[in-house]
């Protein structure tokens, strides 16, 4: 009686396997680098298109904004409005909120509610007499 022939135990992890995860393992760690930059570059691209998007907008707004300034209605709308400017037989009143400054107020660094505090240029005259005063 013949016997059967021995069988080998088979391994886990047969030498093919193992070539191939090697490879594998030597893939990523070789292309890990070049993919991080590829993507790097791409999102630097995508926000430099941004950016040039958002520019040409800002570029279209200011060229916008300079032709309305060599209108002299918009010159005259603007000193009004921002240097509370007013022509000769206007009147000018300034609204302001209970408890609230105007803009004069706030970049002066006084409060110019107070109607008892004398102007400068009467404080001026008063300190201007009261040292003639003293001869």
């Amino acid at each position: 009686m013949a016997t059967p022939p021995r069988r080998r135990p088979r391994r886990a992890v047969t030498g093919r396997a193992l070539v191939l995860g090697t490879l594998v393992i030597l893939l990523l760690v070789v292309l890990a680098s070049p993919l991080n930059r590829y993507f790097q570059s791409r999102s630097a691209l995508n926000d430099a298109a941004q950016k040039l998007k958002d520019d040409k907008a800002r570029v279209t707004q200011l060229t916008k904004q300079l032709g309305r300034w060599g209108d002299p209605g918009y010159i005259q709308q603007q000193a009004r409005q921002r240097l509370q400017y007013a022509m000769p037989g206007d009147s000018v009143y300034v609204v302001v909120d209970h408890g609230q400054r105007n803009d004069i107020a706030k970049t002066s660094g006084r409060d110019t509610h107070r109607f008892d505090q004398a102007g400068w240029n009467a404080r001026l005259w008063n300190s201007v007499t009261s040292a003639d005063s003293d001869k």
